[in-house]
């Protein structure tokens, strides 16, 4: 019963996104992102984007046509009209090539795309900082993946904070922001922890999770040092060793990536 109720929950959730994204006027540009099970990375592209560039935007419903392609691992859904944002592949594939790329999540995927070009590098989440301080608490936060959330919630220590992905997004930011050190097996919750200055321990990717740690790698490639893996086990939350956590360090200059992505924007689609 419990797995119907949550299940029809989600359904909803995703449909409401999706009609708050497609009813939008049509005269603003249109930015794709992906819409499936709530998840505070796929979930925030609309409000990040649209805070970094300074200009409202719409749910691209249409790929045929000019469009802006977002954050995540959705590189796969890029058209011959795609100009892309930052996006990055789930795992080694032949993709279209977009109309444009204006930046990609990582040096992995720009490989994989053969692009020889110098481009900016980096998930746009990394501006995260931009737009928000974090609070600066205590807590030791958890984060799961989206697909390793059930069932866990009895099991989790009482030191430690859960912190569930599919929460509305700014609210799932802030949570992070309020904690001292996070363990995260979400590529997103890695992200925002070290966008503010949060010591954090990676948690390898399980068996569920698409791609494996592509798409972490994928990320690691802008830092100024790879992440070491850790298994899960709650022996492990119940007794976090901080002296393994690290703060990954953008290569990039976060204002001048900022610029280009806002000039993007600002500048429109062709017709």
């Amino acid at each position: 019963m419990i797995n119907k109720v949550t299940k029809l929950t989600n359904k909803v959730t995703k449909l409401t996104r999706f009609w708050q994204g497609r009813l939008r006027p049509r005269t603003l540009p249109p930015l794709f992102w992906h819409i499936g099970v709530p998840n505070f990375g796929d979930d925030i592209n609309p409000a990040l984007y649209e805070e970094l560039c300074g200009r409202r935007l719409r749910l691209a419903t249409d790929r045929r046509v000019p469009h802006f392609l977002g954050m995540g691992s959705i590189l796969a859904a890029a058209t011959e009209s795609s100009i892309v944002l930052g996006a990055g592949l789930i795992k080694p594939a032949n993709v279209k090539r977009p109309l444009k790329v204006v930046s990609l999540r990582g040096e992995l995927t720009r490989q994989h795309l053969g692009i020889t070009e110098d481009i900016p590098l980096g998930d746009p989440m990394v501006l995260v900082s931009q737009l928000m301080t974090p609070e600066r608490g205590g807590d030791i936060g958890y984060i799961p993946h989206v697909s390793e959330l059930r069932g866990i919630r009895d099991r989790i220590p009482p030191n430690i904070k859960l912190i569930d992905v599919r929460r509305q997004p700014t609210e799932v930011v802030r949570e992070i922001g309020r904690c001292s050190l996070v363990l995260s097996q979400s590529l997103h919750g890695l992200i925002v922890a070290d966008a503010f200055d949060i010591p954090n321990l990676w948690i390898a990717p399980s068996k569920k999770m698409m791609g494996g740690e592509f798409k972490f790698h994928d990320y690691f490639s802008t830092l100024d040092a790879p992440k070491e893996k850790h298994e899960f086990s709650f022996e492990l939350l119940a007794n976090p060793t901080r002296s393994l956590a690290s703060v990954g360090r953008f290569k990039g200059n976060k204002a001048e990536y900022r610029a280009i992505l806002r000039d993007a924007v600002q500048r429109g689609l062709p017709e």
